[in-house]
């Protein structure tokens, strides 16, 4: 037995806390977001990456959409909605705004998920507050290496959460999650690194931060994919 259990019963733990109850608890949080708050993420994007036309595009562990709310604000982008939990992709689904999103039903940090994309299916992948959810963070950016295509890009986003911000139904998960209580911006980008990207900004996101919603200082890591 691990030290932090297994990481089925991890899943099996994130499934149940977003039933069908759970997910419209957390989708209550994204219909909270203004316009504001979506244009800030895209200035925090934009800060530091080139969208082009036609790009593909993964959001990894995208709940109910809230990063997607944001992505489908740029234009000509062909959005693919990666979330395991089929009540958070209903509610995804059901949001007009987003019926031009692409969804598939899987986690990404085992190995056996690599076969959720075919290789080389993106142009960029971008993470909203998963990170910290990620029980093999390691693997799930080496599956985002593979999905990748040739000098494609990968963003995560997350916050500088403490121990406190894990209560609740989530109580104790924090000892089993290897990023989920952060207080450095050093480990995302090293383990990247180590699943083969070039690490090309790693930062505070300045738009995000200055918004009155944000409780927690938001981050952000992007690097690219390169042949050496």
């Amino acid at each position: 037995m691990s030290f932090r259990g297994t990481q089925q019963e991890s899943r099996k733990r994130y499934l149940a806390n977003y039933d069908v109850a759970g997910a419209s608890e957390y989708d209550a949080w994204v219909a909270e977001m203004t316009a504001g708050d979506h244009d800030a993420c895209v200035a925090d994007l934009q800060s530091c990456i080139t969208f082009s036309k036609d790009m593909a595009v993964l959001d990894a562990g995208s709940g109910t959409g809230a990063l997607c709310l944001a992505l489908v604000r740029i234009p000509e982008l062909h959005i693919t909605a990666l979330e395991p939990c089929t009540a958070m992709i209903d509610l995804l689904e059901s949001k007009p705004e987003l019926q031009s999103v692409s969804t598939v039903r899987g986690f990404c940090d085992h190995v056996d998920d690599q076969s959720n994309f075919d290789t080389e299916s993106f142009d960029l992948i971008v993470s909203r507050q998963l990170a910290n959810c990620l029980f093999d963070p390691l693997a799930a950016f080496q599956n985002w290496h593979t999905w990748l295509r040739p000098d494609g890009v990968v963003v995560v986003m997350d916050g500088l959460f403490d121990r406190s911000a894990w209560s609740g139904k989530w109580d104790g998960i924090v000892d089993t999650l290897p990023l989920s209580a952060c207080q450095t911006t050093a480990t995302v980008p090293y383990l990247l690194e180590h699943a083969g990207f070039r690490i090309d900004f790693v930062g505070l996101m300045k738009h995000t931060n200055a918004l009155p919603l944000t409780r927690t200082q938001r981050y952000m890591v992007v690097a690219s994919k390169t042949d050496g």
